[in-house]
């Protein structure tokens, strides 16, 4: 990392935040705030702990004498800026901020109200600092948090290598889950954005919920990249987040790059002029023509459009897959079970990927026949096994599944990542499991259903 020599060394929490300290600003890649009551109140907690084993009667002089040291904060400084951006440590910097700024006897009202981590975390805060018996060691322990407390500041003005220890921090197991890896390397690309419109794609991300995101990428987009091309499905790790860097600023200028790069540039202005009137299925069928599974995305803006609309199909289907299809009919309970019992964990997965993909792939024509037809090849298993395992779902999905009444060979996926017409999956041949392997009630209510049809 190209390190500011001048800029190396340890500062303390008035050096930062004091009169005369560079002003630091969050990025837009950083997830936000996530630190819990707990977590604020271990840091406190330390700090106690650590000014309560300074000598006694100690002066501020021999603050410097016994630093207490709070690990390494990475910033970035860009010319022309004014500001430096945190690239590691924001939890800990806004925490840090809080408290000194309720030790001083300010407040912010506006945090007290509301249910955001921020907004639990400054209540927490709020009550730790009310709890000293008198203003003097109030203001000792203010002094020590101020003088006393120390990170170790690291600053860079190589964005490129500021965005590679980002990375390399998380893929050593911390903070950031990988799609919040894959928005910060997305908004890297964006860097010639207007800042407008960076803050409106991480406000659209942000307004996903954290888990639909993670299971999103983890559950089925990337089993979807993984089976399709017959290999097997793994945790999704920040290891793997190369699957949907796409075609990049950085990326080399080969003919297939190429390809891709210039449908994904163009496709979208073409939609606009030649469908100026769609109809709802056909907008989403544009759509899907534009974020197609099969092709690597466009980094940047595109990748952050990519990933909300898969997110709106998933909802959808999700809902759509196990609605009956008598008009106002109720919800069936039994479906219910099947969408949401944990019995059935592994079959709904593999249920919503095939129908992600193939609706993506395929549009909707047909689509009770088809889903019918899904629905008997990913629910099959969980007749044809004692107990669905994880591994026995991914060698089924990828058609190697073992010599068991109902079970079919083929990796679904990988046909339908080689057919352009879906007459050549052979969904029409699958069959039901003759009989059920023990007699749980709601594997007898499967298999009426495999049968029936839903």
């Amino acid at each position: 990392m190209t390190i500011l020599a001048d800029e190396l060394g340890f500062l303390t929490v008035d050096d930062l935040f004091g009169a005369g300290a560079q002003p630091l600003r969050i990025p837009d890649f950083q997830r936000p705030y996530s630190w819990t009551p707990s977590n604020a109140a271990d840091l406190v907690n330390d700090l106690l702990h650590a000014h309560r084993e300074l000598p006694e009667g100690h002066s501020r002089d021999e603050h410097s004498g016994h630093p207490y040291i709070m690990g390494t904060v990475i910033l970035l400084r860009r010319d022309d800026y004014g500001h430096d951006d945190v690239v590691d440590g924001q939890q800990r910097l806004i925490t840090l901020h809080l408290l000194r700024t309720l030790l001083r006897g300010g407040e912010i009202p506006a945090l007290r109200s509301g249910e955001t981590a921020l907004h639990r975390v400054y209540r927490e805060l709020e009550r730790l600092t009310q709890q000293f018996e008198d203003q003097v060691k109030r203001d000792c322990f203010r002094d020590f948090v101020e003088h006393g407390a120390t990170v170790l500041r690291i600053v860079t003005d190589d964005e490129d290598e500021a965005f590679q220890f980002f990375d390399s921090q998380n893929f050593r197991g911390k903070a950031l889950r990988p799609h919040d890896l894959l928005k910060a390397y997305h908004l890297r690309e964006m860097s010639g954005s207007s800042a407008a419109e960076q803050r409106a794609v991480v406000e659209q991300w942000e307004a996903a919920d954290e888990n639909e995101l993670d299971q999103l990428f983890s559950t089925y987009l990337a089993r979807i990249h993984w089976w399709s091309r017959n290999r097997s499905a793994h945790a999704f790790t920040a290891e793997d987040i190369g699957l949907f860097k796409g075609v990049s600023r950085s990326t080399r200028r080969l003919p297939g790059a190429e390809y891709h790069r210039a449908a994904k540039a163009i496709l979208p202005g073409l939609q606009q002029w030649s469908h100026l009137d769609a109809a709802p299925d056909q907008a989403r069928d544009l759509k899907r023509a534009r974020h197609q599974l099969d092709t690597p995305v466009a980094a940047g803006r595109p990748f952050f459009d990519y990933a909300a609309f898969m997110l709106e199909e998933s909802r959808r289907l999700s809902t759509l897959l196990y609605r009956r299809d008598l008009p106002g009919a109720e919800q069936d309970p039994a479906l219910e079970n099947l969408r949401d019992g944990r019995r059935y964990r592994f079959s709904r997965e593999l249920f919503l990927a095939a129908a992600l993909y193939y609706t993506n792939k395929y549009g909707e024509q047909n689509f009770p026949l088809v889903r019918r037809q899904l629905f008997r090849w990913a629910y099959a298993p969980r007749l044809s096994y004692d107990r669905l395992t994880w591994r026995s779902t991914d060698k089924y999905a990828l058609g190697k599944a073992p010599d068991l009444d109902g079970l079919v060979h083929v990796n679904l996926f990988a046909k339908m990542r080689d057919a352009l017409d879906p007459s050549d999956l052979g969904l029409t041949d699958l069959e039901v499991p003759l009989s059920t392997r023990n007699d749980h009630k709601d594997d007898v209510t499967l298999r009426r259903l495999l049968n029936e049809g839903i």
